[in-house]
């Protein structure tokens, strides 16, 4: 686990700093750490295991995560888009254009406001990602087939958790975001 704890006012508040945030949950219980220090590696390790059994050749890493976030939340401005991926407009604009080279996304008129333009998926985008999908189910029901049945059931019932968490992780949440993240 990546962290330090610091030993102020006789209380034991666990700090954990991660690239250059820093985040106090000294007001979080010590399970709750130990848990998210328990399952991170894991999750982590999860997600590069799917990439490395099903390799996508259309799209990188990042334009994967913009394409996630366009299925999750429909059509987003260039703005919205950047700030759910919490990255810099100019950054958001290369991710797009690439993804448009591919025609995995479009450019379309914002219907709510003409001069603005909305990042949409094409159906081939939509075609690739049911691929993928597929193919990523395929390699996740190969696993669990080689589990037992103790673990299936226990994985089974972790979904909604899982879930939960992941919604959680995917707000935007601006009070952590640097001011100037989309100049």
């Amino acid at each position: 686990m990546s962290g330090s704890s610091d030993m102020s006012h006789g209380s034991h508040a666990v700090c954990f700093y991660f690239v250059s945030l820093s985040i106090n949950v000294s007001d979080v219980s010590e399970n709750i750490a130990d848990l998210a220090g328990r399952i991170r590696p894991s999750l982590i390790r999860l997600y590069l295991a799917m990439r490395r059994h099903t390799p996508i050749p259309e799209y990188t890493a990042a334009q994967a995560s913009a394409l996630a976030t366009l299925v999750d939340h429909g059509p987003l401005r260039m703005g919205e888009l950047a700030d759910r991926e919490s990255i810099r407009m100019p950054t958001a604009t290369a991710l797009v254009d690439g993804l448009c080279k591919a025609d995995l996304v479009e450019r379309t008129p914002d219907p709510a406001d003409r001069r603005a333009v909305q990042v949409a998926l094409t159906d081939h985008g939509r075609d690739v990602l049911r691929r993928v999908g597929s193919e990523r189910d395929v390699v996740l029901t190969r696993a669990l087939a080689d589990l037992s049945d103790e673990h299936r059931d226990a994985l089974a019932a972790a979904a909604p958790a899982l879930q939960a968490l992941r919604d959680r992780l995917d707000k935007p949440d601006r009070a952590s975001a640097s001011p100037d993240h989309r100049k």
